[in-house]
């Protein structure tokens, strides 16, 4: 059978190919001097001058362009992909909550294996999470029930416990509700 060969893309075609993907930017981290450089286009969408952000600023610039009730857990994914290296991923509402984006890298090891630098691309996520506050909402109430649950465990308080498990299965029930209706295509619509 004959092979077929494609020519690669041009850097016309790339970045066409990028933008039909939702890709908004890309952005590199030094972590020693704690220094991101955004490209123009995220820049804009957190709220940041793109000539100074292209040459560098802090983590905290960046966490100002978030969303106050995502930017917590955005600093910590952060702070957890350094600790840990490797790939990750992290979805969140830009300050004016009229964007989502997801920042998707890598962060690098040197050679005595300590985070020395992450990489990766923006993505625009707005038409995906559209209508999804709801969604998000019950997100944070499970992340706080499952706090909550960790906290109640120390205090051997049996009956407390006891509430937060059924909050716990109630805030499930309502988060598989939301995405059934996100994805009703992947459900059968039965209560599991």
């Amino acid at each position: 059978m004959p092979r077929l060969t494609l020519p690669l893309p041009d850097s016309n075609e790339m970045q066409a190919a990028l933008a039909a993907s939702g890709v908004v930017g890309v952005w590199t981290h030094d972590v020693w001097t704690d220094r991101l450089a955004l490209s123009p286009p995220l820049a804009r969408l957190l709220g940041l001058d793109p000539g100074e952000a292209g040459g560098g600023v802090p983590l905290a610039a960046v966490l100002a362009g978030t969303h106050d009730t995502d930017r917590n857990r955005v600093e910590n994914v952060f702070h957890a992909a350094l600790a840990r290296g490797g790939a990750f991923e992290v979805a969140f509402r830009t300050a004016g909550g009229t964007c989502w984006l997801a920042l998707r890298g890598r962060i690098e090891r040197d050679a005595a294996g300590r985070p020395a630098r992450g990489c990766g691309i923006a993505l625009d996520r707005t038409e995906d999470c559209a209508g999804r506050d709801g969604q998000h909402t019950v997100n944070l109430m499970a992340e706080h029930a499952i706090a909550l649950r960790a906290l109640v465990g120390d205090l051997r308080m049996p009956a407390l416990t006891k509430l937060l498990d059924s909050l716990m299965i109630e805030i499930g029930f309502e988060l598989a509700r939301h995405l059934q209706e996100a994805h009703p295509e992947t459900h059968d619509g039965r209560r599991h």
